[in-house]
């Protein structure tokens, strides 16, 4: 049977719902084990998309989906790098990031059913040539050191760890790490079937 192709995309708050679930279905396979059960289900509790869509009017990030025919099966979100480390949440944006040199991949989700296919590069290939388009001279992301799969996967991508880390409280006191590398400049990256 062929692959299904795949499309990149923009989001919209019309895709709320099925970025929920992506992301919920995403988080537990991923996190588990990790992040203990109920904290997990308390983060990613079913909600018919109401956080997402709440995110699209209170966080002017970028966002991304991965389509396919039957509907959505990734998700990313980037922008301006923010502090995460100096400041409490909401987190404010870098000096770097409000000077759109660094920027930061906020979150990069791939239904499990999908993972290892080429989806998440896929959105990973358009979020970076997006953000070297506009100017941008690194990016980073943060990841659960414990993800060994997505810390895979990152330095794949040429990202490497820079040395920063940060404890999660309201995730059971998990330790994410930064990720960064460098970008070049692009022209913008045009929406594409994969």
């Amino acid at each position: 049977m062929p692959e299904t192709a795949v499309v990149i995309r923009s989001a919209s708050t019309a895709d709320a719902a099925q970025i929920a679930a992506v992301m919920r279905d995403s988080w537990h396979a991923a996190y588990g084990g990790i992040i203990a059960p109920e904290i997990l289900d308390r983060v990613t509790a079913p909600d018919g998309g109401a956080r997402i869509r709440q995110s699209f009017r209170t966080r002017p990030w970028q966002r991304m989906i991965a389509a396919v025919e039957d509907g959505i099966v990734g998700y990313a979100a980037f922008g301006p790098e923010r502090d995460v480390v100096d400041a409490p949440w909401p987190y404010p944006l870098t000096p770097a990031g409000s000077e759109h040199q660094v920027a930061e991949l906020y979150a990069l989700y791939v239904h499990p059913g999908r993972w290892s296919t080429g989806t998440g590069r896929a959105l990973m290939d358009q979020v970076l040539a997006k953000v070297g388009a506009a100017g941008y001279t690194s990016i980073t992301l943060w990841v659960l050191e414990a993800n060994a799969r997505a810390r895979r996967f990152y330095c794949r991508a040429g990202f490497a760890p820079d040395g920063a880390c940060h404890v999660l409280d309201d995730l059971g006191g998990v330790t994410e790490i930064r990720y960064r590398r460098a970008l070049t400049a692009r022209s913008p990256a045009p929406d594409q079937t994969s």
